[in-house]
């Protein structure tokens, strides 16, 4: 290998040693998790200041959770590219229940559809969303 060849063999390796770092630090190809009860919480408070988080349904993957406040307000979290995106589930969002997964469409179809697998919780927030849809 001449030097030139071996020059141009280093710079490319330096440039490639480059982009990953600057990859890694602006967290690009992250893979966000919910990690537990507690996160959950802290993001449906970052979402809406006061939330005042009193009981969580995680999925079991950490992709998405639903959040509710002691009021009996609730807020869905998901993981949404290298970030996490709230919205409030009202009356215009829909569940839909398949044995341990609940299925939720917000009417904002940017946000999308979220499956949420909860195992043997997945009826009784099913049923919370009921309650939601009538108040």
């Amino acid at each position: 290998m001449s030097q030139a060849e071996l020059i141009q063999l280093g710079a490319s390796l330096v440039a490639v040693l480059f982009v990953a770092w600057l990859v890694r630090r602006m967290g690009l190809g992250a893979d966000p998790r919910i990690a537990d009860a507690d996160h959950a919480i802290r993001l449906a408070e970052e979402a809406e200041a006061g939330f005042g988080g009193v009981d969580v349904a995680r999925d079991r993957a950490g992709f998405a959770a639903i959040v509710r406040n002691g009021e009996g307000r609730m807020m869905l979290i998901r993981a949404h590219g290298n970030f996490f995106a709230a919205r409030p589930v009202d009356a215009s969002v829909v569940g839909r229940l398949d044995k341990e997964f609940l299925t939720l469409t917000p009417p904002e179809r940017s946000f999308g559809k979220v499956t949420l697998h909860l195992g043997k919780d997945a009826g009784m927030w099913a049923s919370r969303m009921r309650e939601v849809a009538r108040g």
